[in-house]
C-alpha cells in the first residue's frame, strides 16, 4: 500500500510535467510557465530522494525539503504577483515574500541547521502561499465578466489544489512530533507521510487539469 501511494504520488507529479511540457505554450499566455521548471524539481528530487533512501535508509533528507520550501514559497510569491492583482496586493504579497526571506536566511545560518529539517517555516510558507491563494479567490469572485472569469479558470484549480494542500499539511506538521512517538500510521503508512502524499495526489492532478484548460481557452 505505502509503494502504491508514493507511485500514485509520483505519478501524478509527472502528469502534470508532461501536461505543462504540451502546453507550454498556452502556460506562457496564462503566465504560469514558471510551474513547468519548478514541477520538473519537485520529480527530480522526490525520485532522487527515493533512490538514496534505498542505498542510505537511514539518511536525513532536512536539507532537501529545507531548499523545496523555499523554493516553492518563491515560485508561487512570483506567479500571484503577476496576477491581475490591485497594487496593494502586490505589496503585502513583496512584502510577506521579504519577511519569509529574512526569516529563512536568520534561521539557517544562527539558529537551525540547513541540514535538518525545520516544521516552523515550513508552516510559515505554507501559511503564505495559502494567504495568496484566499487573495486570488477574492479577486476571482469579484470579476463581473464572464470572458474574464473563464481566463482565469486555470488559475482557479491551482488555487484550489494549494488552498486545499497546505491547510492540511500545516495541521500535520503541528502535530508531527506527536504521530511520530505515537507510530501512527495508515494502511501500514506513517500519517506524517500518509497526508502529504494524498493531498499532493489532489493537488497535483488540479494543477495537471489547469494545464489543459489553458489549451482550451487558447483554442476558444
Amino acid at each position: 500500500m505505502q509503494s502504491f501511494i508514493f507511485f500514485s504520488y509520483l505519478s501524478c507529479i509527472l502528469i502534470s510535467v508532461i501536461f505543462a511540457f504540451i502546453y507550454r505554450d498556452a502556460l506562457k499566455r496564462q503566465g504560469l510557465f514558471i510551474l513547468l521548471p519548478y514541477l520538473i524539481f519537485v520529480f527530480i528530487q522526490e525520485l532522487g530522494i527515493y533512490f538514496y533512501l534505498l542505498k542510505y535508509p537511514a539518511a536525513k533528507t532536512g536539507i532537501f525539503y529545507n531548499i523545496y520550501r523555499f523554493i516553492t514559497v518563491m515560485v508561487f510569491s512570483f506567479l500571484f504577483y503577476n496576477i491581475s492583482f490591485k497594487g496593494q496586493i502586490k505589496k503585502i504579497i513583496l512584502l510577506f515574500f521579504s519577511i519569509y526571506l529574512f526569516f529563512t536566511f536568520v534561521t539557517f545560518f544562527f539558529i537551525h541547521s540547513i541540514f535538518t529539517l525545520n516544521n516552523y517555516l515550513g508552516t510559515a510558507g505554507g501559511l503564505i502561499i495559502t494567504s495568496y491563494g484566499i487573495f486570488f479567490l477574492f479577486f476571482y469572485f469579484s470579476l463581473d465578466s464572464v470572458l474574464l472569469e473563464k481566463k482565469w479558470r486555470p488559475q482557479i484549480l491551482i488555487t484550489i489544489g494549494l488552498v486545499s494542500f497546505y491547510p492540511v499539511i500545516n495541521i500535520a506538521n503541528a502535530f508531527d512530533k506527536y504521530l511520530l512517538a505515537l507510530d501512527a500510521k495508515i494502511f501500514g503508512i506513517e500519517i506524517y507521510n500518509f497526508i502529504p502524499q494524498v493531498m499532493s495526489i489532489f493537488m497535483y492532478s488540479s494543477f495537471a487539469r489547469a494545464f489543459y484548460l489553458c489549451r482550451k481557452i487558447k483554442q476558444t
